[in-house]
């Protein structure tokens, strides 16, 4: 796809690093943008940092796990903006605990946030993407989609969950002109870990997994532009960071290489 001046573009999950730096990158492209986050703060920050080059810039204060709330954000956006080019669903959460200790109360929350959230997003945009004369759609997942992660048993399942989906969407929409893509990060500098920190099970832990993937991870830019690019070239699945890339290759040539990790790996958070 051919991001043109002029484009709009839907982004949630628009007030954290990822969301924030995707507006960045789309506003330096004279896109206009619709905005959303849950957090009003979040919201004016992104919007604050945003280039001159912006076209009209619209916040949005939106819950994505509340359905009508998200229907009167759809409907907000099309009288604000008229149509839609581009939809990214990026809103998402982490929590680090194990199955065990996971209430069904944080699981409502994870599959509300990270799947239910991009599902109503795809469905209520449906139309506008369908007649737009140009759209694609991107959907955040994430590398551990590829494996089951011990401690991350919700937030592995949501993005399987997003991942099959946004496959499904891929051949389902093409016909419709609709460009979709899943895109896969491994660690990101953001700080989408700290939200929901105090709430792991082992916050030592938590802090030193923090620690890494900002050591390890690559900036928000760089996964932002990288997105974009995915887009430019219509990619079906776009995998960001050397983690995601080699998680991907063993879980796809060695999978019994990647099933002795993860063993390793619950076993050391375990003991």
């Amino acid at each position: 796809m051919d991001i043109k001046k002029g484009h709009v573009a839907v982004i949630t999950g628009a007030g954290g690093g990822l969301g924030s730096a995707l507006a960045r990158d789309l506003a330096g492209r004279g896109c206009h943008l619709a905005l959303a986050d849950i957090s009003q703060d979040a919201l004016s920050e992104t919007a604050s940092s945003l280039s001159g080059n912006a076209g009209s810039v619209t916040q949005h204060v939106v819950d994505v796990t509340d359905r009508e709330a998200m229907t009167a954000f759809r409907n907000d956006v099309l009288a604000k903006h008229g149509r839609v080019n581009i939809l990214i669903n990026n809103a998402g959460i982490t929590l680090q605990k194990n199955f065990s200790t996971h209430s069904l109360e944080d699981w409502d929350r994870m599959v509300g946030i990270n799947l239910n959230g991009v599902i109503y997003g795809c469905h209520l945009f449906d139309e506008a993407l369908t007649k737009a004369e140009d759209a694609y759609l991107v959907n955040l997942s994430s590398m551990s989609s590829f494996l089951g992660l011990p401690g991350q048993s919700s937030y592995c399942a949501t993005k399987a969950g997003v991942h099959l989906l946004t496959d499904c969407l891929w051949a389902e929409w093409r016909p419709k002109n609709i460009g979709v893509t899943s895109v896969h990060p491994g660690a990101i500098r953001t700080d989408m870990i700290m939200a929901t920190l105090e709430e792991s099970d082992d916050v030592e832990q938590a802090k030193k997994n923090y620690d890494l993937a900002h050591k390890t991870g690559v900036d928000a830019e760089y996964a932002a532009a990288k997105i974009i690019r995915g887009i430019e070239k219509k990619k079906k699945r776009v995998k960001i960071g050397k983690d995601a890339h080699i998680f991907h290759f063993i879980m796809r040539f060695m999978p019994s290489l990647g099933n002795f990790v993860m063993k390793k790996v619950a076993k050391r958070l375990d003991s």
